[in-house]
């Protein structure tokens, strides 16, 4: 029963988990069943890592290798280690200075992401990371009829021709010439005794390492035998002896190609990173005794594509060694530029990486694909091979194999569906359901037919069954049931729209089904795995083979075959059914043969790996890239297949490959192409048009044309010799990157960047936010905010449970920061926006925020900040999907919303920008794929959105959201990240001219970008998806990330992990100039488009404290300071004028004894006009508080000096010389 419930989960995406069922399931709801049915299908995607440990590569010298094995400090232990050194055969001169480099499977008390953080602060580490999960990528000999992949003679529908070319192969590589060529094959093991491989396997001459035909390293012994089947179905397709009478034949047929068998995977199709490394140490070391490892097979998968400096190193260590690593490109139906998994997604000359074909030289349904990314493709649907356990597979045999295993069988190719019934199965839900025959049939005939099965307006949690009577004989052994099954659905959705399964039933008197399936036996079979199921999910061309045992024991009795769909998703269902049948009573599984069907990216690999053996024992090089060049020329061209190669594996191409184009860059501003087999000369065309070569080698074609860089270019090149190659490329111009700022911790995902106009500030989804702190190189944490105050009326213990994310990038506004918050507590969603106060240094929630503006039913609205106030714009309706046009405006000063003038169309994930006195909505969705979104721009004068006619081409048009940063910038915006047709990914937009165009630079980045623009600099980070911190330990005082780190690694040294670029933009700020006289203002400078601003004026010293005119942007303004909302750029002048202090008299004399009273006028601003009186020499004159001078006799002939002072403090003052007679 383990090996049905493992054969399904890779062969057709079965949801099967080993463990018990709980009896709860069975007191569930349907919507609840659904609920549950969902969660177990999204679970099988987590991946994750082994917790506690870490891989790390880093480098020693030859004296050091003795001294210590690995630089590492205490509490780090050293689980494995790999010493991937040079030859020691070799003598160099100097053992010291030889620098080795190794590898480490490390453990910790600490936690996988403090251990990789500690790790990567040693110099002399390279790399480090987690120890990943990996998993496979899930499909005269008698049944070789079947193996279209080898002969297309129409199999399953197919096209005639659209195969590998076996014929040609075998007539070319199918002798000896005594030089061993080996595949290595990465994956469960291999069946050892399998009749159709155990004369194909490599064995072992090494005195030093173990394993007779390879090794088992999930297990760590010398029997890599395969408990799983995937290994043993790729090592059939590679290298299944032919002509031996029995069972299949593989592409690699000459008897000096072998297997060799590295177990990595266990017996449920799992395994670590660190077994694949110990695999590739295990090659290495054969290659360094002499073993020719042509190619290794790699059926595997992480989705851990930043990941790859360590893998990188591995491959391109046993490349340089005469190693091709080829690996399945992935079957989740993407394109593989920038979602690449490991090891498909690593950018090295020693990679291949394989998409899937179908019988008609297409793109499989399920296979990833990319134009750029993918190299080839090679046949991967229903692929038949080899097997490590027995396997009831009717399809294939002979009429008199099918009398004798079968108790029925049955295929529609005579049209007659009328045996399956559709009344009395049970069923439940009010859709309707057909059966009908068709023409897409399984099968090697010409023109067989299949029954097809059509459910129309199924609802979630409906069981539509439909059933096969058939009489059941008496008898002891396993009774097993086998069919063939296209299933499809009207739309595809994440996790699945519906599932089928196939169970064998009893039938009751009446002839109908006894006890039929329930949405409890579905959700149980799902967790306990006895039945296999497949995914119904949008279009497919894929027949898939449900196989397993059914009764231990069997009864003469009235049965039924019955296939169910169970519907997670309200759609309509298509599934087309083909050779149904039940083994005969008494009957062994040893009888079935051990061969079955099976499609994936999985299959199309083997057949690329045993083409590279191919060429490698045709040519007799053992040169890694020479043979990957040539495999890569052995292609049969298909229009429109999305790979670089543009081409499916032909083996007709061996000994004439064609041209192949591997790249294209920008140098000195032409368009270089790059590749082999071009000739002296030929023609180019790109986008269709004609383009002038200015000079043509073999390997090198530079292009005339300059108006061709940074466009997406289609190229078409014809040799002189008649050869035809094309390719995709992206001819991007720019310096090669931005300037680096600072490196600090990790910032963890999920977050979103601000900037106030001087510094740029980080929220993360836990509603911490930072501000990044450039002299002290770190983010430093300023506040953080509780949950249970974001979100009102949820309790403390759900919302500690729940997960946080932010809807919207933050936006700054009046010396405050806003965001939309969601916690998602697994029943609803709850909304809420936030703020945080730099004034008040305190946050808030706006309670209003999800009744008034419908935000509870939203999704992707775009928030902003607009002269003041507070926009949510737009958004996806969660319920029906559709993008809305709806804007509100929130009012701070009098806390409410109200409805804005709506949005021309609707639109969902986008980003608004205030720049200038406009605001400028951009990017996102409008609901179209392929289509980037025109900018809309709206001011307050117009009180209206303007759909403006600028548009960017992008370079994927297979998106329907497209995503940047952006920031404002100088007369409108400016991007980072978004790869377009035409402007490159660093651009901007000019709201006055309505224009995109190009900046000088380019931002090669695979990881998200966070960040926005900051005066004259646009600021970002590359940030990955990674394990956030617990920041509920931190103080709530001021806490740097880089101190919470360095106190996490025992206060040493914390190096860089994340890193702050900037590329130079025209700032977009306004300013704020002053222009004083005999004072200053406060509040000049730089400010965002919108913020409010507080000028006030301050006389120098001596002056009055009052200007006596002020002006800003021309306008007379009264009053000791001036608020207003800045748009554009504002002067401000205030004019400062002194005291003057003014005397009756100029001149006095005076005879000695006289008295005379002068008087002072003061000329001031402000409210103080009296002054304070002084004589120069009392001696001889006096002068009163109320300015009576009088004249001593002591002064006669003497001249006194008077003053009279302000008393505003501006030190004005007036004098005059009193003469005594």
């Amino acid at each position: 029963m383990r090996y049905f419930k493992r054969w399904a989960a890779w062969l057709m995406s079965a949801v099967l988990l080993g463990t018990s069922a709980p009896a709860a399931v069975s007191a569930a709801s349907g919507k609840d069943q659904v609920t549950e049915m969902k969660k177990l299908l999204s679970g099988r995607q987590e991946a994750g890592y082994e917790e506690g440990e870490a891989l790390v590569m880093y480098r020693t010298t030859a004296s050091g290798q003795k001294g210590r094995s690995a630089p590492f400090s205490s509490g780090i232990k050293v689980k494995q280690a790999w010493n991937f050194s040079a030859d020691t055969k070799k003598k160099t001169r100097s053992a010291s200075q030889n620098s080795a480099v190794s590898i480490a499977r490390v453990t910790s008390q600490k936690s996988t992401e403090d251990l990789v953080r500690q790790l990567k602060k040693d110099p002399q580490v390279i790399a480090a990371q987690p120890n990943y999960k990996i998993r496979i990528l899930g499909g005269s000999d008698p049944y070789f009829d079947f193996q279209w992949a080898n002969k297309n003679s129409g199999q399953n529908g197919g096209s005639t021709g659209k195969d590998v070319g076996y014929d040609q192969f075998y007539d070319k590589t199918s002798g000896s010439k005594g030089k061993e060529t080996v595949v290595a094959v990465v994956d469960t093991g291999i069946d050892l005794e399998h009749e159709d491989l155990r004369d194909r396997l490599w064995t072992n001459r090494s005195d030093v390492l173990y394993g007779r035909h390879g090794y088992d390293f999930v297990n760590h012994d010398a029997d890599p035998s395969d408990d799983y089947g995937h290994g043993t179905h790729c090592a059939g397709i590679i290298a299944a002896q032919a002509g031996n009478g029995r069972g299949v034949a593989g592409i690699s047929q000459s008897s000096d190609v072998k297997l060799m068998a590295l177990k990595v995977l266990d017996e449920d199709g799992d395994g670590e990173l660190s077994d694949v490394i110990d695999a590739y140490y295990y090659i290495y070391k054969q290659q360094m005794e002499g073993v020719n490892v042509a190619a290794i097979n790699n059926s595997w998968g992480i989705d851990e594509a930043d990941e790859q400096e360590l893998m990188k190193y591995l491959i391109e260590l046993v490349g340089k060694k005469g190693a091709v690593t080829v690996c399945a490109a992935g079957n989740d139906s993407e394109d593989n530029e920038g979602n690449a998994s490991i090891p498909a997604g690593i950018d090295s000359d020693y990679v291949i990486s394989v998409a899937a074909s179908n019988e008609k030289d297409g793109l499989a349904s399920y296979s990833n694909y990319g134009k750029e990314s993918v190299h080839m493709a090679a046949p991967g649907n229903q692929i038949l091979s080899t097997v490590n356990e027995d396997c009831f597979n009717p399809s294939i045999y002979s009429d008199g194999e099918r009398n004798s295993n079968c108790q029925f069988y049955k295929n529609y190719n005579d049209g007659d569906v009328s045996e399956i019934k559709t009344e009395g199965s049970g069923s439940i839900g009010k859709g309707t359901v057909a059966v009908s025959e068709d023409s897409d049939y399984f099968g090697k005939e010409s023109a067989g037919k299949s029954a097809k099965i059509s459910v129309k307006n199924a609802e979630p949690g409906d069981i539509y069954t439909v059933y096969l009577p058939y009489d059941s004989a008496k008898g002891s052994t396993d009774s097993y049931l086998s069919t063939m099954l296209k299933a499809s659905s009207s739309l595809a959705v994440e996790d699945g729209a519906g599932l089928v399964m196939a169970k064998d039933y009893k039938l009751d008197e009446e002839g109908q089904i006894e006890d039929p399936l329930t949405s409890e036996d579905v959700t149980i079979n799902m967790i306990t795995g006895t039945i296999p199921m497949m995914a119904a999910n949008g279009e497919s061309d894929v027949w898939g083979h449900l196989s397993y045992p059914t009764r231990s024991t069997t009864k003469n009795e009235k049965r039924a075959v019955g296939i169910s769909l169970v519907v997670l998703e309200k759609q309509d269902f298509t599934i087309r059914l083909d050779d149904t049948a039940v083994s005969k009573a008494g009957v062994l599984s040893r009888d079935f043969g051990k061969y079955d069907f099976s499609s994936g990216t999985s299959m199309a690999a083997p057949l690329v790996s045993g083409a590279v053996a191919n060429t490698s024992w045709y040519y007799g090089k053992k040169d890694a890239l020479s043979n990957r060049e040539t495999v890569l020329g052995m292609t049969r061209t298909v229009k429109d297949l999305p790979v670089i190669t543009r081409g499916v594996l032909d083996g007709r191409k061996l000994s004439d490959q064609n041209a192949i184009l591997t790249g294209a860059a920008v140098s000195g501003g032409r368009v270089v192409l790059s590749g082999k087999g071009f000739g002296t000369g030929g023609t180019v065309k790109v986008n269709g048009k004609a383009e002038k070569a200015v000079s043509w080698s073999d390997t090198k074609i530079v292009l005339e044309n300059r108006q061709l860089v940074n466009r997406v270019g289609e190229v078409e090149i014809l040799t002189g010799s008649g050869k035809s190659v094309t390719g995709s490329f992206y001819f991007i111009k720019g310096k090669n990157g931005p300037k680096k700022v600072f490196s600090a911790e990790d910032i963890t995902d999920g977050g979103g960047a601000v900037s106030d106009g001087r510094k740029m500030y980080y929220l993360d989804k836990e509603l911490n936010l930072y501000v990044m702190d450039e002299e002290e190189q770190e983010f430093s944490r300023i506040s953080s905010m509780a949950r249970e105050k974001a979100f009102a009326g949820i309790k403390k213990g759900e919302l500690d449970r729940s997960d946080l994310s932010l809807d919207s990038a933050p936006v700054y506004c009046d010396r405050a920061v806003y965001a939309i918050a969601e916690a998602d507590l697994g029943y609803e969603t709850k909304r809420s926006l936030v703020s945080y106060s730099f004034q008040t240094k305190s946050w808030s929630r706006v309670d209003s925020y999800v009744t008034k503006t419908g935000g509870a039913k939203l999704e992707g609205s775009a928030l902003t900040a607009y002269n003041g106030k507070i926009y949510v714009i737009g958004g996806r309706n969660k319920k029906t999907g559709a993008m809305e046009k709806s804007v509100f405006c929130y009012d701070k000063e009098k806390k409410q919303w109200s409805k804005a003038p709506g949005l021309p169309e609707g639109r969902c994930q986008s980003v608004a920008v205030q720049s200038g006195n406009q605001l400028i909505l951009t990017l996102g969705s409008s609901g179209k794929k392929g289509e980037i979104p025109k900018n809309l721009v709206y001011s307050d004068k117009s009180r209206k959105w303007v759909k403006k006619s600028a548009s960017l081409i992008p370079k994927n048009k297979g998106e329907e959201i497209y995503t940047a940063i952006v920031g404002v910038c100088r007369d409108g915006l400016a991007y980072v990240g978004l790869n377009t047709d035409g402007c490159g990914n660093v651009f901007r937009y000019s709201v006055s001219k309505d224009r995109f165009e190009a900046m000088d630079y380019q931002a090669a980045f695979k990881e998200d970008l966070i960040g926005t623009t900051v005066g004259s600099r646009f600021l970002f980070m590359p940030v990955t998806e990674q394990e956030d911190f617990d920041y509920k330990n931190l103080n709530r005082k001021k806490t740097s990330v880089q101190a919470k780190a360095q106190s996490d690694v025992d206060d040493e040294d914390y190096d860089d992990s994340c890193t702050v670029y900037s590329y130079p933009v025209t700032s977009g700020l306004v300013t704020v100039k002053a222009k004083t006289k005999h004072g200053t203002i406060s509040g000049k400078g730089g400010y965002l488009p919108g913020q409010k601003v507080t000028v006030k004026p301050k006389a120098a010293k001596y002056y009055c404290y009052k200007p006596s005119t002020m002006k800003a942007a021309g306008k007379k303004v009264k009053g000791s300071s001036y608020s207003f909302r800045i748009t554009g750029n504002v002067t401000v002048s205030a004019v400062f004028k002194k005291t003057v202090v003014k005397l009756n008299k100029k001149k006095l004399t005076l005879k000695a004894g006289d008295k005379y009273r002068l008087k002072a006028k003061v000329k001031t601003v402000g409210k103080k006009k009296s002054v304070t009186w002084k004589t120069s020499k009392s001696k001889y004159a006096t002068v009163s508080k109320k300015g009576v001078v009088k004249a001593k006799k002591a002064g006669r002939g003497k001249t006194v000096t008077i003053y009279a002072k302000a008393k505003d403090g501006s030190r004005s003052y007036a004098k005059i010389k009193v003469k005594i007679r």
